[in-house]
């Protein structure tokens, strides 16, 4: 997607900050509502300043600095770190979007009536490594998430189906009901093709 990646050490700082303000609410619940103003302050310029995740990481070399008005008790770095975590949070939904909207756009050229439009990790590794995808109907946007993890035990892979559906003008997704969890994988498979029909 020509986005550059942001590196775990930066993403550990902004959900450190995060954790870090969190128990003002509890200890000193004016100054988090203070703070939780200025970040949403500055969530607001980084909206408007920050358009993809390498502006985002260029704004964050700034720190501290990025805040206008401190807050008295609250390092400015923690307000930013904390809004720059916000904004991170919202360009990924936004690529994602982009990303079912494109494998949708190539589906309908396929002509294709379902499609996969988001898949993550590898499904002959699962349940090792988590397995997600998510299929939608191409025309309506109506989708299934398929999960593949572990059972209790860690020995046996679980399949999991939870209905959803996409937005077809934005590419939003929203996980609906859960269908079922299933341990054999013909009645998974079953399951599936029912959940498409």
């Amino acid at each position: 997607m020509g986005e550059s990646a942001v590196p775990p050490s930066v993403l550990r700082s902004w959900d450190e900050a995060e954790a870090r303000l969190f128990p003002l609410v509890m200890a000193q619940p004016e100054l988090y509502q203070q703070a939780l103003s200025a970040i949403q302050r500055l969530l607001g310029r980084l909206r408007e300043t920050c358009p993809d995740l390498a502006a985002l990481l260029a704004a964050h070399e700034r720190g501290g600095d990025l805040v206008e008005a401190p807050v008295p008790g609250v390092r400015p770095a923690l307000i930013a770190a904390a809004a720059c975590a916000m904004r991170y949070r919202e360009l990924v939904a936004l690529l994602a979007a982009r990303g079912r909207l494109a494998a949708l756009a190539r589906a309908r050229e396929e002509g294709l009536s379902w499609a996969v439009i988001e898949e993550s990790g590898q499904p002959d590794r699962a349940p090792y490594v988590p397995y997600q995808r998510v299929e939608a109907e191409v025309g309506s946007g109506r989708a299934v998430i398929v999960s593949i993890g572990p059972d209790e035990t860690l020995s046996r892979a679980v399949y999991r189906l939870d209905a959803g559906h996409v937005d077809v003008e934005s590419g939003a997704l929203r996980i609906g009901d859960p269908v079922g969890s299933y341990l054999d994988p013909a009645e998974f498979e079953a399951a599936l093709r029912q959940a498409r029909a």
